[in-house]
């Protein structure tokens, strides 16, 4: 019995470490969702991502994988430039902080477009207060 508690811890440890990423895009353009999936899908320090395209304004939250905790502001600033490189148009609000990527999948429920609006500006307002 002890000799099959290792192969069975060892299986459960290695089914919690899979590679799937979670994205979520709030997107007018099917075609603007598709290129910030594809940036997101191919950042390999990010484990999950929600991005929302508010009139001129884009807001990226971001979760890094754990172990690259120390790197975070290294990662919102490559991801940023990334995202400036394809949305010139847009002002741009990358975060890997947790409360803004918690915000963001409450504002990707909301159906209120003047709402999304102000959070969004409220959230830019949270980032800047933290740097």
């Amino acid at each position: 019995m002890k000799k099959l508690a290792l192969p069975i811890l060892l299986l459960f440890f290695l089914m919690g470490c899979n590679d799937e990423k979670t994205l979520e895009v709030n997107a007018t353009s099917g075609q603007e969702a598709e290129e910030v999936t594809t940036i997101l899908e191919n950042e390999k320090e990010i484990y999950s991502g929600r991005a929302i395209f508010v009139e001129d304004q884009l807001l990226v939250a971001v979760q890094a994988k754990p172990w690259l905790d120390y790197k975070k502001s290294k990662i919102e600033k490559n991801l940023k430039k990334k995202l400036e490189e394809h949305f010139p148009e847009y002002d741009i609000t990358v975060s890997s902080d947790y409360k803004l990527y918690w915000e963001a999948k409450k504002l990707l429920d909301e159906e209120n477009s003047e709402k999304v609006k102000e959070k969004v500006e409220k959230l830019k307002k949270l980032k800047k207060e933290e740097t």
